[in-house]
């Protein structure tokens, strides 16, 4: 007696509906790490408050200071280590010195070294400024006391740095205080900007607590509903959210602001044409990640309208 194949016999709606877990996955896996080896560039808009931020950032003078919150770990490296590098990268090229600290986690000091490292170094070979620590920049470490240390930013800055420690490059570590990073600043008010990057619910700690200095923030993509209704409201003055305000970032970056050109970008938010940095490193984590999310959603999309066709098919032939 012949044995048959059962799934021979499996019309096509059904087959539709069947398709094996594994091949689903071995598909996800080959369409997201594609531009991980080929970088994509896919069209973007940037949304206005990343075009927002980047003005902001970008009209810094050189010399100034500003102070970063920076409140993510491995974790979510995926969307704040991009936001970080973003921010980094035009710091630096602008010469602006920053003072970085955390709230949130134990280890993100040395997540926020590891990264302003990266950048440094990735500036020193394409034969710009390397920042140093110390002398541009200073790492104040973890406070464990989010509300108390917001609080005490907004109302007596100098207090928290008080006995700080950080080290130079070949040198044993050095009160904070010393620093030229540090010179002329009393208040928090005397910083351009606070600049959180963020995986967690700090950003409404400090928008409870600090007054005193402008603020912008860099959040997951999670983060981004209730943090448009802070830029809504004007409590913040820019914002860059997940890996599309990576993304937002980079493209201004390599295109600048209202810059004539193929690739020119325009925005209400400003008419004020702002050079980007063309040439440059200036595409990251915002450009391997970006396409391979809208590669993962179209397949999620083809899927569920597979299923569906399926199941009409199905139905239909059963009718």
């Amino acid at each position: 007696m012949a044995i048959t194949d059962p799934a021979a016999n499996k019309s096509l709606g059904e087959k539709l509906q069947s398709v094996p877990k594994p091949v689903l996955y071995l598909v996800l896996f080959m369409l997201a790490a594609i531009p991980l080896f080929f970088p994509v560039k896919l069209p973007n808009k940037p949304i206005d408050a990343s075009v927002e931020m980047f003005t902001n950032v970008m009209a810094l003078p050189e010399g100034s200071t500003v102070l970063v919150e920076s409140d993510w770990t491995n974790s979510t490296r995926g969307e704040s280590m991009g936001e970080m590098e973003a921010l980094l990268r035009i710091l630096m090229r602008k010469k602006v010195k920053f003072v970085v600290y955390t709230i949130a986690d134990p280890q993100a000091p040395q997540v926020s070294r590891d990264t302003i490292r990266k950048i440094a170094d990735e500036e020193a070979k394409a034969g710009r400024y390397r920042y140093k620590p110390f002398e541009d920049y200073l790492v104040l470490g973890y406070y464990p006391n989010g509300e108390g240390t917001a609080s005490a930013i907004n109302n007596k800055f100098v207090s928290i740095v008080s006995g700080k420690k950080d080290w130079p490059e070949n040198s044993a570590p050095r009160d904070v205080s010393l620093s030229p990073v540090l010179k002329g600043i009393k208040s928090v008010a005397d910083f351009k900007y606070l600049i959180v990057v963020t995986a967690s619910s700090t950003t409404n700690t400090v928008l409870e607590r600090i007054t005193k200095v402008p603020m912008m923030f860099m959040v997951t993509g999670v983060m981004v509903p209730e943090t448009t209704t802070y830029y809504a409201s004007g409590q913040i003055k820019g914002f860059c959210g997940g890996v599309k305000g990576v993304y937002d970032l980079e493209t201004l970056m390599e295109n600048g602001l209202n810059v004539e050109g193929p690739n020119k970008i325009v925005s209400e938010k400003s008419t004020e044409v702002i050079p980007g940095f063309p040439g440059m490193q200036n595409t990251g984590k915002g450009m391997a990640y970006y396409p391979s999310l809208h590669f993962a959603l179209f397949l999620l999309i083809l899927a569920v309208v597979t299923g569906n066709v399926g199941m009409f098919l199905a139905k239909r032939k059963g009718a």
